[in-house]
């Protein structure tokens, strides 16, 4: 050994090995947390995008699917269409709702936040009146209106008509038969009016057409005629009230009103919404792209 130099045992030859070894395994670790880190990073912000578009998609559609069954809903011919449309449109609803809570919890920058929020605001005031449209539009009362009027009154009509047939010839009996016509013909525009003031006035009409019929009535001889036509009046009268009363509800008008209106409205301020959110999101995923 010369003089100056020291020799190296097994042990500390094993730790300066060992040591190295370390330090290259830190390197490679150190280089690849470089190289694959950022990408992988990079590639999950990319999915969390991804999977934020589709769910903008899906409620979208979800979001048209619910405004479609709300207006068959409206626009159905029996109680049993009308709600089975009305669950629908509540399910679609309900759809847009999850697909809204999901979104959220994959999170967000403020900007989007800000984005999200005011869709989710629009989506509420979009609810609410869905919600009034949808407990009008299954009670059909304007439906039941003309259901009756068609049927039941139009048969009551009919009989008294008959009942009269013998006495054609006499004033009184035309006189009867005209006015309760006038009445019946007074049940469509009723049914299908929107204000208070103008359903006031043709009520106003049918009440002195029945007070001018009554009177015709009385006025004929006594007799089986008079008997039954006074009995067909009467259960015409009846009808009528109940033709009114479900008309004056005027639930189907309403809600037609409401989904033309406002409906229309509030559904194409969600629609807008989700489109500036989707046009954020593909910015987004864009701008991750070309990194």
């Amino acid at each position: 050994m010369e003089p100056g130099r020291t020799t190296m045992g097994p042990n500390a030859r094993t730790a300066l090995t060992l040591g190295l070894v370390l330090a290259a395994l830190a390197a490679a670790l150190t280089a690849a947390l470089l190289v694959y880190g950022p990408r992988n990073d990079l590639e999950a912000r990319h999915a969390r995008i991804a999977r934020k578009a589709d769910l903008v998609a899906h409620m979208r559609a979800d979001l048209y699917a619910a405004a479609q069954s709300e207006k068959s809903a409206v626009l159905a011919e029996t109680d049993e269409a009308s709600k089975d449309f009305a669950t629908a449109a509540v399910a679609a609803v309900g759809r847009v709702d999850a697909g809204l809570a999901q979104f959220r919890k994959l999170g967000g920058d403020q900007e989007e936040e800000a984005l999200t929020r005011d869709f989710a605001a629009a989506f509420d005031e979009y609810r609410k009146v869905d919600q009034e449209v949808l407990t009008l539009a299954v009670q059909n009362t304007n439906l039941k209106a003309l259901a009756l009027s068609f049927g039941p009154a139009q048969a009551a009509l009919a009989d008294m008509e008959r009942a009269l047939a013998p006495l054609a010839d006499n004033a009184h009996a035309q006189r009867a038969l005209a006015e309760t016509l006038r009445i019946q013909s007074l049940h469509a525009p009723h049914i299908m009016e929107k204000t208070e003031k103008r359903m006031d006035a043709l009520e106003q009409d049918m009440a002195r057409a029945s007070r001018s019929s009554r009177s015709a009535l009385a006025a004929l001889p006594a007799g089986p005629e008079r008997a039954a036509a006074l009995a067909a009046f009467e259960r015409h009268g009846k009808i009528t009230a109940e033709v009114l009363g479900l008309s004056r509800q005027n639930t189907n008008v309403r809600s037609l009103t409401l989904s033309l209106e406002r409906k229309t409205k509030v559904l194409s301020a969600c629609v807008e919404s989700l489109r500036v959110l989707e046009e954020f999101l593909r910015g987004r995923m864009d701008t991750r792209a070309t990194r």
